[in-house]
This record gives structure tokens, C-alpha cells and sequence, in this order.
């Protein structure tokens, strides 16, 4: 969530089958680890694990084992590459400084062996780095004049997924095969295309698609579903205001997602699609921006 900082939180991930307003809660219950329990205007249960006088954020940044979390954070007014790293232990909230390796939030590999990351670049842009924890030595993945950008692994660990402007100057996703260092290019749309996630079964990937823009100069945003062995890309939504930044559950039939549905500009809340795109369920309501959300991988919180 975005106010006047950013700041990282989880929230349970239990939600009703139909679009609407959670009934808030009187009190939220007790905290059971070191993270202060709250409770959203919909009623959502939240523990906040970060606050400060600066932004801090992640991209899908859970280990495996749910105990992990990779992020990054940047003082307030400072320039959006200014950034550091480091990790939390979401068992006991220590936090291990990593700003001598990281520039940016990263995620790590499903064997946990690996971080992958969009570091700042030379030329004041990004490139794709692979981070292997055992030894320390970090590798370049994809390196480009343009922007690279959002990196995140494929459930066998085998391919990198990340955006680039690397042709035409267009956001297109991107994937890169570990065992034979190639590279290749999923998307050609004109637009801007980006936050791809591969389902937990590795057969299809998730991402936004920006589809043109609103009369109050909003942004238009729809989540489009690419199947791997086929190619195809089917729309999952369809409508007049922003659906993006997408992520899998671990049924590989949920999705949880940001909307500004309500019609006000930039103003997110987390929202849950149902298996082909039906049902959507609201879990969040705030003034505020509420995005990069993602599963852990047992589905227990987002």
C-alpha cells in the first residue's frame, strides 16, 4: 500500500464469491509473530511488517519455504534507482542488510538456490542479474541499452520471465532459458505490456496489457492469460479502468489483482478473479494504492 509511504503487508487470504465489501471486523485479532495486527476498511486482517520514513517494497519476493522475504527500500525524495536490499525473516522480523549485493527487490528461485533482480545499470537503467546465494557470485541474465525489468522464475526454476523495451522501445515479455542462455520474445503488442507470472503448473503466464487510456486520464488495463505450448492470449477482463500487476494462486485458478474499479485514478485495491475470469471478489478498500501483490506458496496469505 501507498500513503504517505510505502509499506509491506500481509493480509489473510480467505474472500467472499461475489464483488462487495468484506464486513469489517471490531478488533483485530491477537498477533501470533512479531508483526502488528490490523484491520482494512473491508475488514481484511493485515499485518504490517514494514514502516519508516521511506519506501519499501517488493516483487514477489517469498522463498519457497514461505520464511524469506527479498525487498528493497529508498529514502524518501530519492531517485527511483537509489535503492537497496536486503531480506526479512518473516518468522521473527530480523532483517539482514544485502545493499552491498542489491540495488532492487528480487525473487528467488523455487529451490531457494537463486535470486533473480532488475539491478540499476551503467547507463541509469536496469538489467537482469542471477544471484546464486551459495557462492555470491551474481550473473548476468540480460543486458540491454533499454530497460529490463520485473524478473521472476518459472515453477521448474528452468526459464526467467522479465519485461523490455529492448525492441522498438515497446514493453514486451521476454523469456530467457537457463541451460542454453537464450533469450526470446513472447509478446509483440504495440502497447505496454508487463508483470508476467508463469502459473503454478508452468503452462500459461499472467500479465497486464495496457489497452488505452480513460477521458480523466486514467490508464485502461486488462489481465490477458499467454499459453505456453500454444501461444494463444486470452482476455480475462474487459473493462473501462485499470486491472493489473496479476498473480497466481497456488491452485493455479485464482488470481489476485489491482483495480481502480471505483473510478478513482491510481487508487488500487486488491481484488480476486475466479477460474476463467469469473467471479471477482473484493479484499481491500482504501484512499491508497495496493499492488505487487502475490500468494505464498500455501496459499495461506497474500
Amino acid at each position: 500500500m501507498k500513503a504517505l509511504t510505502a509499506s509491506l503487508l500481509l493480509l489473510a487470504a480467505s474472500f467472499s464469491d461475489s464483488v462487495g465489501d468484506i464486513a469489517p471486523q471490531a478488533d483485530a485479532p491477537e498477533s501470533v509473530g512479531p508483526f502488528t495486527r490490523l484491520v482494512d476498511p473491508s475488514g481484511c486482517v493485515i499485518e504490517q511488517i514494514t514502516a519508516g520514513d521511506n519506501d519499501q517494497y517488493q516483487v514477489q519476493g517469498v522463498s519457497a519455504d514461505g520464511r524469506l522475504l527479498h525487498m528493497a527500500f529508498r529514502q524518501k525524495g530519492a531517485p527511483n534507482l537509489d535503492s537497496q536490499g536486503y531480506e526479512m525473516d518473516l518468522r521473527t522480523g530480523k532483517k539482514t542488510d544485502l545493499s552491498d549485493i542489491f540495488t532492487n527487490s528480487g525473487t528467488y528461485s523455487p529451490d531457494g538456490k537463486f535470486i533473480v533482480v532488475a539491478q540499476a545499470s551503467d547507463n541509469g537503467k536496469t538489467d537482469i542479474y542471477e544471484y546464486e546465494r551459495a557462492t555470491g557470485e551474481l550473473q548476468t541474465v540480460a543486458s540491454h541499452e533499454d530497460w529490463d525489468w520485473l524478473p521472476s522464475y518459472s515453477p521448474d526454476g528452468r526459464f526467467i520471465l522479465f519485461n523490455s523495451y529492448r525492441v522498438d522501445g515497446q514493453s514486451d515479455i521476454h523469456v530467457f532459458e537457463k541451460s542454453t542462455r537464450t533469450l526470446r520474445r513472447l509478446t509483440e503488442y504495440s502497447g505496454y505490456d508487463a508483470h508476467a507470472q508463469y502459473s503454478p503448473d508452468g503452462e500459461r503466464i499472467i500479465f497486464n496489457r495496457q489497452q488505452g487510456t480513460r477521458e480523466d486520464g486514467g490508464y485502461i488495463f486488462d489481465l490477458i492469460v499467454f499459453d505456453v505450448n500454444t501461444g494463444q492470449e486470452t482476455q480475462l477482463t474487459d473493462g473501462e479502468y485499470e486491472e493489473g500487476y496479476p498473480a497466481w494462486a497456488p491452485d493455479g485458478h485464482h488470481i489476485v489483482f489491482s483495480s481502480d474499479i471505483d473510478g478513482q485514478d491510481g487508487k488500487l485495491n486488491l481484488y480476486i478473479l475466479g477460474p476463467g475470469g469469473e467471479g471477482v471478489s473484493r479484499i481491500t478498500k482504501g484512499d491508497w494504492k495496493d499492488s505487487y501483490a502475490f500468494w505464498t506458496r500455501d496459499g495461506e496469505f497474500i
